[in-house]
């Protein structure tokens, strides 16, 4: 018999992320990890609005805001020091999810903080567990222990043994580039430095930089043709590449790591009853701070069904589309990650032709393009819009599982509803002023438990059909 619903590889933030929302959606939970305490630096250091909104749900949206802070906007300059391309937020600007569009954080309070949630929800977290083996749903520990789940998540990173046991390649996107990041906290208050994240696309050296939460200051630094990676992490070499921006006594260096960035995607993010998230499934150049976003985007979107199966709302179908829809969601992510860093190439050459992959550049951002969705509304496949109202965001009224989202005179029949309400859907009636072109004339907007829409329909009976065939229990 399996020891849990769950069994998570990776306590990460992804890892103790998807087992703080697999209990708070009622799935017994074990997570592993070889790590006894939490990395004491920064790895991830921005957050998009829409995870902020993930921590909201969770009931750590003021755990989160402690150990962060809105970012004033990113840009692109020439070798001259002229913008190509940027964007500027006003103070206290919120986007579409109802939080500022990106924030930076601490990555290691942060990481504690889910830990701390994920233990008091009662997840069972086993620190210094190293996984040996994989066979099924049966995990083998390097002491010899078992421990066999209903299903088993593999969040355990780049490297993951998950991945490497079920035999899944990674698909290279054909970007590799080496960097060497330097984390450094700010001892001058009187240092003058930029507020926003600015990439120096200077042909001599190019060169990211991340204006971090609190005292965290963030430089990368491209490796030029011919530089190996001990002369670019010594000491010697550090002082002088940050010396344009600061002297030692201005900026306290705390860690020096040389990356190879890649893009690559796994072929596949499920095998059985064994799924892949965060790096263990993608990795991406850092450009668009999407790696870790991604990652939670990925326990999200699994975690709900799991949980659906588990309760009888919805059969093993549903799972199928974790695959689907993360895997090309993911993907796109990747390219925009990829193409970023190719314009900051090409404006460092004099070269760039298009500002599309830039910050501002107007690139939509990837939605749902498959999996539990249908119909052709435009906003099918995206977030739900999150209005704040006086009394707080709209979520709260959403609930934890689908909702049907209408005005209070469009018709819903009482046998429809109730079908709809055996899986834990709720009505959710609003104002179709608080959602223009979205809620209003009869339709009924079917928003899933990860907040993205899967239909906007006025025809719920074929539509509750549809969701039938892909595993719903409403037919």
């Amino acid at each position: 018999m399996p020891e849990a619903d769950l069994v998570i590889v990776g306590c990460g933030p992804v890892g103790a992320m998807a087992a703080l929302r697999a209990r708070q959606h009622g799935l017994s939970v074990i997570a592993l990890d070889r790590e006894s305490e939490v990395y004491p630096w920064p790895r991830a250091v921005s957050m998009d609005d829409e995870i902020q909104r993930l921590f909201a749900t969770a009931g750590l949206l003021d755990g989160l805001r402690s150990c962060s802070s809105p970012f004033g906007g990113a840009e692109f300059l020439d070798h001259q020091g002229h913008r190509a391309i940027g964007i500027e937020l006003p103070v206290g600007f919120v986007g579409p999810n109802g939080h500022p569009p990106v924030v930076a954080f601490d990555q290691p309070a942060v990481e504690r903080m889910l830990r701390e949630a994920a233990i008091g929800a009662g997840a069972d977290l086993r620190f210094g567990a190293d996984v040996a083996a994989l066979d099924g749903n049966k995990l083998t520990l390097s002491d010899g222990a078992t421990i066999t789940g209903r299903w088993v998540l593999g969040s355990d990173g780049a490297r993951s043994t998950v991945r490497r046991q079920l035999g899944i390649e990674l698909e290279n996107q054909g970007f590799d580039e080496d960097w060497v990041v330097v984390d450094t906290t700010l001892l001058d208050p009187d240092l003058s430095l930029s507020s926003l994240v600015t990439q120096y696309c200077d042909p001599d050296r190019i060169v990211t930089y991340i204006p971090g939460h609190g005292t965290h200051r963030r430089w990368e630094f491209q490796f030029r043709e011919g530089e190996t990676r001990a002369e670019m992490a010594s000491p010697e070499r550090i002082a002088e590449l940050l010396g344009p921006w600061g002297s030692p006594h201005q900026l306290q260096v705390d860690r020096i790591a040389v990356y190879r960035f890649h893009a690559v995607v796994a072929e596949r993010f499920r095998v059985g009853d064994v799924f892949l998230a965060g790096d263990a499934g993608h990795q991406m150049p850092p450009f668009n701070g999407q790696g870790m976003c991604s990652g939670m985007r990925d326990v999200e979107n699994l975690i709900w069904k799991l949980a659906a199966v588990a309760a009888g709302h919805a059969d093993e179908r549903l799972l199928d589309t974790y695959n689907d829809e993360r895997r090309r969601h993911v993907a796109g992510q990747v390219e925009h990650a990829v193409d970023a860093g190719r314009l900051i190439n090409a404006i460092a050459e004099g070269g760039a032709d298009s500002f599309e992959a830039g910050y501002g550049g107007g690139r939509e951002f990837p939605h749902l393009e498959t999996g539990l969705r249908c119909g052709n509304h435009r906003l099918t496949g995206h977030p739900f819009p999150q209005p704040l109202l006086e009394d707080g965001g709209f979520d709260r009224q959403l609930g934890d599982g689908i909702a049907l989202v209408t005005t209070a005179s469009t018709d819903i029949s009482a046998d429809l509803m109730d079908r709809w309400a055996a899986i834990g859907a709720r009505r959710v009636d609003t104002r179709p002023d608080l959602f223009p072109n979205l809620v209003g004339d009869g339709t009924v907007v079917v928003v899933r438990p990860d907040r993205y829409i899967a239909a906007v329909t006025r025809d719920l009976v074929s539509t509750s059909a549809e969701f039938a065939e892909l595993g719903l229990a409403v037919a």
